[in-house]
C-alpha cells in the first residue's frame, strides 16, 4: 500500500498483449499500458517496490515464485493478470495477482515473479 508518493521510487514499465492481424500474418506483441502501438516511447511510471522477506518468501518459494516482489501502482483498469511488468534492468516479470485496494480505484497492488525462460 502507498502511504507516501515519495516511497515510489522504482521506475517500471506495465505491458499488456494484443493480437495484431489474422490468418498467417497473426502474431502478439507487448505494448506499455497507455499506448497505442509498440512503436510508442517506453511509458515508464513510478511504482513502489518491495522484494518479498521473511514468511511471504517461505510461501513465494514453496509456489517457486522467482525473484517474487509486490508492486504498488495508482490504478489503472487497464492493468490485469495478463499484464507483465519490465523493470528498469529489463527483467520481465509475470503479474501472479492484482488487487484493488478496498475497490476504490485509487491504488493497486501488484504480486509479481521473474519469468524463466528454459
Amino acid at each position: 500500500m502507498i502511504k507516501d508518493p515519495g516511497e515510489m521510487l522504482a521506475r517500471i514499465r506495465i505491458q499488456k498483449s494484443v493480437t495484431i492481424g489474422d490468418g498467417i500474418n497473426k502474431h502478439t506483441e507487448w505494448i506499455d499500458v497507455g499506448n497505442e502501438s509498440e512503436n510508442d516511447p517506453p511509458n515508464w511510471i513510478q511504482a513502489k517496490w518491495e522484494n518479498v522477506h521473511g514468511s511471504e518468501a517461505w510461501i513465494a518459494e514453496s509456489v517457486q515464485a522467482n525473484a517474487a516482489a509486490t508492486v504498488s501502482v495508482w490504478y489503472n483498469s487497464e492493468i490485469t493478470r495478463k499484464c507483465r511488468v519490465i523493470d528498469d534492468a529489463g527483467i520481465i516479470f509475470e503479474v501472479v495477482s492484482v488487487d484493488d485496494i478496498r475497490r476504490e480505484h485509487r491504488e493497486m497492488e501488484l504480486k509479481v515473479k521473474a519469468e524463466v525462460n528454459g
